[in-house]
């Protein structure tokens, strides 16, 4: 509850000048009047009440006028001679308001003095003046600093986020929740299996990781984590997806974003996850064109308006991610439809 108050308080500049202004009234009040009658705790709060938008003026004009616009090598002569006139314009101001009326309307203690507009009692005022643009000087440097830090671990913040959110998508969040609710299904039948898939789930899930590390990584390498995540689905669903691989040429001249057929054959395997056969898949990778292409048959089990349906929406999903790195298209045909992969 107070750590809110004083975080409304934060976000509100009027109501903390207010409050600023309102402690400063306040707390001289009573270290000018205490212990001493309430007549001249009185006087006191009418001094600091009444003298208040001399202050406030004086303290503004230093810090949001002088300090930001003279307060340069350029300016320092200027910045001095402003700096000291409103020093003394401003103390000459107090004095005549505080002498000629409110010590003689309100009991203080104070002794007047007739020659209260001399230099040196206009100086020693003013330095009491100084005092208080200081602490408001000091109260705002300090807000600033404490709000540069606040910044900073902001943009700390937003930046581990980032690192987090790049580091969920590097580990396939989506085939994570497929695989984590697979096994799930697999507890509840008490299959014999499920150490299995936990194990094969976790080395997949790090081999995945490691390999978005890698600063070349080869194709080669993904068409592994492929079969891989082949040899994962067989056992969920306790019969090996009918996939074929054709590789044509040196993998390691394809050069297509990384991820980007195991983000497409798993898409395809959580798509028909709830269905009771998968499409056939067909995978096609040619070192020397470097291209990709997934045929999608509907092998006479999977009805073929539903294989171009998942079709298209895969193609829309990968264009989301891979649009702007590569070319990519669908053909359909009466088995099914084929997914292509160029370098955009």
């Amino acid at each position: 509850m107070i750590k809110q108050g004083f975080s409304k308080l934060e976000q509100s500049r009027s109501i903390r000048h207010i409050f600023f202004w309102i402690c400063w009234v306040g707390g001289f009040t009573f270290l000018k009047s205490f212990g001493k009658p309430f007549e001249v705790y009185l006087g006191w709060f009418s001094y600091y009440l009444l003298t208040l938008p001399i202050f406030v003026v004086h303290t503004y004009l230093v810090a949001y006028v002088l300090i930001p616009y003279f307060f340069s090598r350029r300016y320092m002569l200027l910045f001095i001679a402003l700096f000291i006139g409103l020093f003394y314009g401003f103390s000459v101001l107090e004095l005549l308001l505080s002498n000629e009326f409110i010590f003689k309307w309100y009991p203080t203690d104070t002794i007047l003095l007739d020659d209260y507009l001399s230099p040196g009692g206009v100086i020693i005022s003013g330095l009491g003046n100084l005092y208080i643009m200081l602490v408001f000087l000091a109260a705002r440097t300090v807000r600033q600093w404490y709000m540069a830090v606040n910044h900073k671990k902001e943009l700390q913040q937003e930046e581990l986020k980032m690192q987090m959110e790049s580091t969920v998508t590097k580990i396939q969040p989506l085939m994570l929740l497929y695989a984590i609710d697979q096994i799930d299904r697999m507890v509840e039948k008490s299959s014999s299996e499920v150490t299995r898939a936990i194990a094969l789930t976790s080395e997949l899930l790090s081999e995945v990781m490691i390999y978005n590390e890698e600063d070349k990584p080869l194709f080669s390498k993904e068409i592994s984590l492929v079969r891989k995540l082949v040899s994962l689905v067989s056992i969920f669903r306790e019969h090996k997806p009918d996939v074929e691989f054709f590789i044509s040429g040196d993998p390691g001249l394809i050069y297509l974003p990384t991820m980007i057929l195991f983000t497409l054959v798993d898409m395809i395997f959580r798509k028909f996850a709830d269905e009771d056969h998968i499409p056939e898949l067909n995978i096609e990778a040619s070192g020397f064109s470097n291209m990709i292409s997934v045929q999608v048959l509907n092998n006479n089990m999977v009805e073929n308006h539903k294989t171009s349906e998942e079709c298209l929406e895969t193609l829309e999903q990968l264009n989301l991610l891979y649009g702007e790195k590569a070319a990519i298209s669908v053909e359909s045909h009466i088995y099914g439809c084929s997914v292509i992969i160029t370098n955009g």
